[in-house]
């Protein structure tokens, strides 16, 4: 009998139990359930597209600011011959040396036809070519803070646009008015769209990545490696089921980046007795790269321009052979020095080997104040470590790291066999202040953080979370 009357007595405490008391504890229960599923649902802030544009003026600010406080100074090295170059195409003269006026083809296209159109607008100096820098990079502000967020959700977005903004090592190239200008912009957009292509894969698509690929190899040339690293394995992907589709949407991607490409390469054939592709500038390079000044003493890892010597006149598409020729020749003769040349190049690149000797050279080369090359050096070495946070929190969720780290492989392989510099690592910084941004929002999600403006998305409105957002349609993590 005893037995029989527990569950009575136990039904009737339960009956006896206050209504509202009884609600509460349910409410309580439910919010310590639901509680990790709305922590790992990326923050909505409000009115992001306002915050963004706020930021993205504010880096707008600061670059003209840098301009016109520098306005007197001198643009050194290949910034004064891209200037040059585009008041030269304007002029009809196309492609050819502000030097000699011979048929040049140095560096790729872009950069020199962007310049080219703001010339026939009439803006020829130096001032407005900066000017015009200013506004593209302060589009590549607010590209990066969309990718940010398509990737790790608003504040992540912010976070980013952020340090695009402030950060020295994407405004620097600016006032120099270098093509890493045009580069980073379209490096940020073609993150964008190969995030978007595993989503939502088409044929479009692929072409779309294509042409971007093409676009990025006319503005700097080793971006041609861009195709192999990440458009030909992200349409692998997202087609691994049809091996057919693949190689469709694998061919077309690769026309469109042979359309953006060949109109240059088809009007080198009759200025020069070589074939050239995107450029003449591999062999000059690895030439100022491969001799005694670059491989002993205290400039090892950098490059140096009297390493060219004997000058070779007439066709520059011969001449780049010959310097290739000869740098390739030197490094064979001193095959037990290479190692740590290459390893110089590296830490001069990546800023861990004679990190300030190389600031004073930059600042020297391109007319700046070795304050600016300091300052993004160090803010560099600020962002290394959330950047590593964020690599761990992207590999945690899912998401696929190639199409960011595809670029750092493009930089490690334009500078290994030549040249180490800062500028050279240009490619490898929209991956970095995404990492960083990305890696920081999630501390500060770790840390419980909700700043003024921001709110959890509630069941209703929830954000579908970035890791099934970006996970291709097989569920292939990269």
């Amino acid at each position: 009998m005893g037995d029989q009357t527990a569950p009575t007595r136990g039904l009737d405490t339960l009956r006896g139990t206050k209504s509202e008391d009884l609600k509460g504890t349910m409410r309580t229960l439910e919010r310590g359930l639901d509680e990790p599923k709305r922590l790992a649902r990326p923050s909505v802030v409000v009115h992001f597209r306002l915050w963004l544009g706020v930021i993205t003026a504010c880096a707008l600010a600061l670059r003209v600011l840098v301009i016109v406080l520098s306005r007197h100074d001198k643009v050194n090295g290949d910034g004064s011959e891209w200037s040059a170059q585009g008041n030269l195409n304007a002029a009809g003269h196309w492609f050819v040396s502000p030097f000699t006026l011979q048929p040049d083809a140095l560096r790729p296209p872009g950069w020199a036809l962007v310049l080219t159109v703001w010339a026939w607008l009439g803006q020829h100096s130096w001032f407005h070519q900066q000017i015009l820098a200013c506004v593209i990079g302060s589009v590549t502000v607010l590209l990066v803070g969309v990718c940010a967020r398509r990737l790790a959700g608003d504040r992540a977005g912010l976070i980013a646009a952020g340090i695009a903004a402030g950060y020295a090592g994407m405004w620097v190239y600016e006032r120099a008015i270098l093509s890493e200008t045009l580069l980073l912009p379209e490096i940020a957009l073609f993150i964008i769209l190969v995030y978007w292509f595993r989503g939502r894969p088409s044929l479009g698509g692929a072409a779309l990545l294509g042409g971007l690929a093409g676009l990025m190899a006319i503005t700097r040339s080793e971006q041609i490696l861009i195709f192999p690293l990440v458009v030909l394995p992200v349409i692998w992907a997202v087609n691994r089921s049809n091996w057919r589709r693949a190689v469709t949407w694998l061919a077309l991607a690769a026309v469109v980046l042979l359309v953006v490409v060949m109109p240059w390469t088809v009007f080198n054939l009759g200025r020069y007795q070589r074939p050239v592709l995107l450029s003449n500038g591999f062999g000059p390079a690895v030439a100022t790269g491969n001799c005694a000044p670059a491989y002993y003493g205290p400039y090892t890892g950098y490059g140096e321009l009297a390493c060219l010597f004997p000058y070779y006149r007439g066709d520059q598409s011969v001449s780049d052979g010959e310097y290739l020729h000869n740098g390739e020749k030197y490094a064979e003769s001193h095959l037990s020095r290479l190692p740590v040349v290459v390893l110089a190049r590296m830490g001069r690149t990546f800023e861990f080997w004679e990190p300030f000797q190389q600031t004073s050279i930059d600042a020297q080369w391109m007319g700046s104040w070795v304050g600016v090359t300091r300052v993004a050096m160090v803010s560099y070495w600020l962002l290394l470590a959330p950047a590593v946070g964020g690599l761990v929190v992207l590999r945690r969720r899912r998401i696929p790291l190639y199409p960011m780290l595809g670029f750092v492989v493009t930089v490690v392989v334009a500078v290994a066999p030549a040249i180490g510099d800062p500028r050279y690592r240009a490619a490898a910084e929209v991956p970095l202040v995404l990492l960083a941004a990305i890696g920081t929002d999630a501390l500060l999600a770790r840390r419980g953080a909700q700043p003024p403006g921001r709110r959890h998305a509630e069941p209703e409105e929830a954000i579908e979370p970035a890791a099934s957002v970006l996970a291709a349609p097989d569920g292939l993590a990269g």
